[in-house]
């Protein structure tokens, strides 16, 4: 602080020289931290402007108004990821609510990312279902939630041509995740991995399926290894489609304790967008 931009302080009657002077001292130190904190509160305001990725810079209130914005652009971001909610009666309640808890592991991913987000929906999301109402009694902002919700089946919502459904049991590849395309995540949780579930719907209603390239990268993968949860299959092609391998991607996102081993794999291009299966968990 310059003398010109010192507060102007006048002794006081009855005040010796020295106390003068300390009281001068601390309204200098008061006005120096005002300052401070002003340029302070300034520098956070223009990082929140530039949507700066960097969250020790910010604080809370700033924070959450970043993690907003970053929803709401995910709105219009592609590609689209539809989370399938028509196996309801296919889970227990204790089931049901563990997929309530995936899907919003999905959100927190979107939230709190720095890079390319998906524009998240749920699909088949009737107003009686178990799960809407689960929702709405253990997650007050639900309604609020940068969430696309429809009643419709993914296959009267979209084109046909841009669905792909993942499911494990697909004897289909992903091999590259499309921004023009419509990724279906089956949202279903089954402690007990029934096969072909989602599956077979796919075939009714001639969906193209796809399951994620785990039997590439892993020596004798089982069918239990291939079935993942919600959120792990949404965080799987999110990095991939943000330019990670999918070496990488599996490593960093599979649990140890199923045993993963892995092999040398030559096709494993850094992620020009991969996606891979649905999973029923």
């Amino acid at each position: 602080m310059t003398d010109a931009e010192q507060p102007e302080f006048e002794y006081e009657p009855g005040l010796s020289k020295s106390a003068t002077k300390k009281l001068k001292r601390i309204e200098y130190i008061k006005c120096h931290r005002k300052k401070v904190r002003e340029r302070k509160k300034e520098e956070k305001r223009n990082v929140v402007k530039e949507l700066d990725p960097d969250p020790e810079r910010l604080c809370k209130r700033d924070r959450i108004q970043l993690e907003k914005e970053k929803l709401r652009l995910s709105q219009s971001s592609f590609p689209k990821v539809v989370i399938d909610c028509s196996y309801e009666s296919f889970m227990s309640e204790k089931e049901t609510n563990k997929s309530r808890m995936q899907i919003l592991r999905c959100y927190n991913l979107l939230k709190s990312s720095d890079t390319k987000p998906f524009h998240l929906h749920l699909g088949n999301f009737q107003e009686d279902l178990l799960l809407n109402t689960l929702f709405k009694e253990k997650t007050p902002n639900f309604e609020s939630m940068y969430i696309t919700k429809f009643t419709e089946p993914v296959y009267e919502k979209f084109d046909m041509k841009d669905l792909v459904y993942l499911t494990p049991d697909s004897p289909n590849l992903l091999t590259t995740v499309e921004p023009d395309k419509v990724y279906v995540i089956g949202g279903f949780v089954d402690d007990n991995i029934r096969r072909n579930v989602s599956m077979n719907v796919c075939q009714i209603h001639g969906i193209t399926t796809t399951c994620l390239p785990i039997s590439n990268h892993f020596v004798n993968t089982n069918h239990k290894q291939q079935v993942l949860t919600i959120n792990q299959v949404f965080e799987i092609l999110h990095l991939v489609y943000n330019g990670m391998s999918w070496k990488e991607t599996f490593d960093k996102v599979l649990p140890q304790r199923k045993g993963y081993v892995s092999v040398t794999c030559e096709d494993d291009s850094l992620g020009s967008n991969p996606l891979n299966s649905m999973f029923e968990r």
